[in-house]
């Protein structure tokens, strides 16, 4: 039996229905050693949510302990190492597997292996978009697409129940960031989640516009990069935002007068 395992037989029974279906995204994203911060994030719901209840500390301490072999194990992934960087993977993961349930709904007839698989992305989704509440307030688009996607799933199983083999199309649910390819299976870890546009990024943004010899594609570049590093200031992971900031800076010396 996997530590993942014995950590799922051990949750408090107020919480099995709710959370076994985190365990099993965290057990599915642990056999691909890129992608264990997945795991480690949704661990990490998965103690906040057991401690709310203050019951079981044992359950909780022996989840903390998993969290933390598994940073210790992982020194160098950048999605466990930065908070905001692991928002930004998920949020981006959420957006591709919506952008892949779109393309299947759409698709007229689908066998129950299809369906099935389907079923189980729709279940995907609505887990990591519980587990966006570790880092803070999860965007309303996010709060949206998992409660969609959960419906979703729990149709579908409906349909595999009575002997469904096919469906028809239904209504497609759209990523927050609807041009993100659907072929995007690597998800990058490089950048902390964009903020809206009513950041002290935007102050800078308009003094960047002054200058007319700058060219939109750099000045589109600074914008998003500000945004990046406002972002991770937030998160006060510092490292990413000097990162960003400094990169700025490189791309507007040339047009410095």
């Amino acid at each position: 039996m996997s530590t993942l395992d014995t950590l799922a037989s051990q949750i408090p029974q107020e919480l099995r229905v709710k959370l076994m279906q985190h365990f099993g995204i965290a057990k599915e994203y642990e056999k691909n050693p890129g992608m264990i911060s997945i795991t480690y994030y949704c661990l990490m719901y998965i103690a906040n949510e057991a401690l709310k209840l203050q019951k079981d500390k044992q359950f909780v301490s022996n989840v903390l302990d998993y969290l933390e072999a598994t940073k210790r194990n992982n020194p160098n992934d950048e999605m466990i190492k930065s908070m905001a960087t692991g928002q930004a993977t998920i949020e981006e993961l959420i957006s591709v597997l919506v952008t892949e349930t779109n393309k299947a709904e759409d698709d007229e007839h689908k066998t129950s292996e299809q369906l099935r698989l389907l079923m189980r992305k729709h279940y995907t989704v609505g887990g990591l978009a519980d587990v966006l509440s570790v880092f803070g307030t999860v965007q309303d688009d996010f709060i949206t697409l998992g409660k969609i996607a959960k419906s979703r799933a729990v149709a579908i199983f409906r349909d595999l129940k009575s002997g469904a083999g096919s469906s028809g199309p239904s209504s497609a649910i759209r990523p927050p960031d609807s041009h993100i390819d659907a072929s995007a299976h690597n998800i990058s870890p490089s950048k902390p989640p964009e903020m809206p546009s009513s950041n002290p990024a935007a102050s800078v943004y308009n003094q960047i516009t002054s200058h007319k010899d700058v060219p939109f594609d750099v000045i589109s570049q600074a914008q998003k990069l500000l945004r990046y590093a406002n972002s991770a200031l937030e998160h006060e992971d510092i490292t990413t935002t000097v990162h960003n900031c400094e990169q700025v800076l490189q791309l507007l010396q040339p047009y410095y007068h």
